[in-house]
């Protein structure tokens, strides 16, 4: 593996501000010293992931994850030492004299590193086609009518793919791309016959679709014939780097001015997206024709705590906005719903209002959940008509029998008694029967077993006294050289767990090769993740320098009676299997060490 200069880890270090890092990733909310918010390594629906500003460190007290700002990065890519490092460095703006090997392609996150680069050149195929081309000439003008400038077109990546069956097929082959593993990928297709491969875009408008990381995982190629024998959109497939359920469209982009404002815009399509940058809109992101999933919501929540849906002006796009709203309610986000007219969507809202008037009017002026509810069952309703009143009343109540608080369901039956001129107190009482039937309901579920299972609770496990003793000493290890060497010396085996004795080894290779203490770098050069913690966890403890001799000798006293108390019971079941098999000279022996060791154990 490629070695990077200590004097350049320390450089990248110091200069990342590891609360700004994470942010990016997790919403923080700072309360007292630290900063705290949901733990990205595990489900949780309460905070306990801390983020350390003094010590640049971060901690999560649910599932025990601990680290810096490089292991963090190393953890949540899941990407070895170098390419952490290089991954920040770029990020502080330090140039890294070094050309990383192909080491890390072994890794789990270098496992489909082909595709990526394959996308990442097609991408920028697509954008030299339409930018600097007598073929993208149509396609660019289109755009340009469409609103997009330049600077938008190149910030986008967004590109075109020639009329022709085969030429991106071609240039993949060039560059000794495989061509099965590109079919895989999704840019091309094998002929019928099998005799070679075509490109799966032809002819169409190019935007890339990235990752979390701004990595091209995929492409969304919008026609220009107003055929309607030809889809508008084509997707790139599910490939082993795209999935739709996972990704969000711009969520690279819009991350730290979510954080920032604590609040995103979610929208039903990625033109949307761009469109509302155009109108100076910089927190949103879009599903990419797909549901939204857990994960999305999990990706969301983690760096936003209230979220504005905004969906097409169509019937489709009213039920999508309910289900979006239903989803991200349930999981703790803050939503509300901003309404278009005329069944106009997101970007010809803007090209015929301005992006001023969709700001202030569309964006600015979001409903609550129940006032939407209210508008979602008006909408197809006429409330001359008795029948539709008596569904209107029935459908908004089966909405606040399940979700509102006692102030918004005062509120709400006050406006529903406006609106179809049924009394308030009539709408209390059929507002009572129905949460009385959806009591039952649940009731009878839970009797039959039908009721959705309870997510598991986190368990904390408790440190017994040996942990709680060799993490201790260990933190006094990684921070004093000399007292390393000082129990080396005079202990063959001071540590039980095989962690603890796996790290002390690990530890003294450390030393030989660097000689200060460092347990930043000490954490960093352990691949294993599981050792990793171990190490960070017992760097993160409070050690008081004054008493650091009590609490050293404390922990070794404590764990030498503990090795000597096991080494006995060990003793004791040797002797008892050597009497069963009548070697009593063998048992005798075992009886005398047994006394030896007792003696030393009192005298402790």
């Amino acid at each position: 593996m490629t070695k990077i200069p200590e004097e350049t880890i320390e450089a990248v270090r110091s200069k990342t501000d590891i609360v700004d890092l994470i942010g990016e990733y997790v919403q923080l909310t700072k309360r007292g010293r630290n900063w705290f918010g949901l733990c990205p390594f595990h489900g949780e629906s309460t905070p306990s992931f801390s983020v350390s500003e003094d010590k640049q460190l971060f901690h999560c007290f649910g599932c025990g994850a601990s680290g810096n700002a490089i292991t963090f990065v190393m953890d949540i890519d899941n990407s070895p030492f170098t390419e952490a490092v290089s991954k920040l460095a770029g990020r502080a703006g330090i140039e890294l004299d070094i050309s990383l090997t192909e080491s890390a392609s072994h890794s789990k996150s270098g496992e489909f590193q082909q595709m990526r680069e394959a996308h990442e050149l097609a991408a920028n195929f697509y954008s030299h086609l339409l930018l600097n081309t007598v073929e993208g000439e149509k396609a660019l003008q289109y755009l340009e009518q469409r609103g997009f400038s330049r600077e938008h077109i190149e910030k986008y990546g967004i590109g075109w793919s020639l009329d022709d069956r085969e030429v991106l097929s071609q240039l993949l082959q060039r560059k000794k791309y495989d061509m099965k593993e590109m079919e895989r990928a999704g840019l091309c297709i094998m002929k019928n016959d099998g005799t070679g491969y075509f490109d799966r875009f032809r002819g169409r408008i190019m935007f890339p679709l990235h990752d979390d990381n701004g990595n091209v995982v995929g492409f969304s190629g919008r026609t220009l014939s107003t055929s309607k024998d030809e889809a508008k959109y084509l997707n790139s497939p599910e490939t082993p780097i795209f999935e739709k359920s996972r990704l969000l469209y711009n969520f690279h982009n819009a991350r730290l001015n979510v954080r920032k404002t604590g609040k995103v815009i979610l929208f039903e399509g990625f033109m949307d997206t761009i469109a509302a940058e155009r109108a100076g809109i910089m927190n949103s992101v879009a599903v990419m024709g797909t549901s939204l999933s857990d994960t999305h919501i999990t990706k969301l929540k983690r760096i936003a705590n209230q979220v504005i849906i905004c969906c097409d002006g169509d019937n489709a796009g009213w039920e999508a906005a309910k289900r979006f709203a239903n989803l991200t309610a349930q999981k703790g986000l803050d939503a509300q719903i901003a309404l278009l007219p005329s069944k106009l969507d997101p970007d010809e809202y803007i090209s015929t209002y301005g992006g001023e008037s969709f700001v202030e009017k569309v964006i600015g002026n979001p409903h609550t959940y129940m006032s939407f509810i209210l508008a979602f069952y008006k909408r197809s309703k006429n409330l001359t008509h008795e029948n539709d009143v008596l569904q209107y009343i029935h459908e908004v109540l089966e909405e606040l029998a399940q979700k509102v608080s006692p102030i918004e369901r005062d509120l709400m039956i006050r406006q529903l008694s406006t609106e179809t001129g049924v009394s308030a107190q009539a709408l209390q009482e059929q507002f009572i029967k129905k949460v009385g039937e959806f009591a039952k309901q649940e009731k009878a579920e839970v009797f039959t077993g039908q009721a959705p299972p309870s997510l598991p609770k986190m368990q904390n496990r408790n440190l017994s006294s040996i942990e709680r003793a060799e993490r201790l000493l260990l933190c006094h290890l990684l921070n004093d050289g000399q007292l390393f060497d000082r129990i080396r010396e005079s202990h063959s085996q001071v540590f039980d767990g095989d962690d603890y004795t796996a790290i002390f080894v690990k530890l003294a290779g450390f030393y030989e090769q660097h000689g200060t203490p460092d347990f930043h770098r000490f954490a960093e050069s352990l691949e294993d993740r599981g050792l990793r913690k171990t190490v960070m966890e017992a760097a993160m403890l409070e050690r008081d320098p004054e008493y650091a001799e009590q609490e050293i000798h404390d922990c070794i006293h404590h764990l030498e009676r503990h090795r000597i108390i096991k080494q006995i019971n060990q003793m004791m079941h040797e002797s008892k299997e050597a009497e069963k098999m009548n070697d009593y000279t063998r048992a005798l022996e075992l009886a005398r060490e047994i006394i030896q060791l007792r003696k030393s154990l009192s005298a402790m």
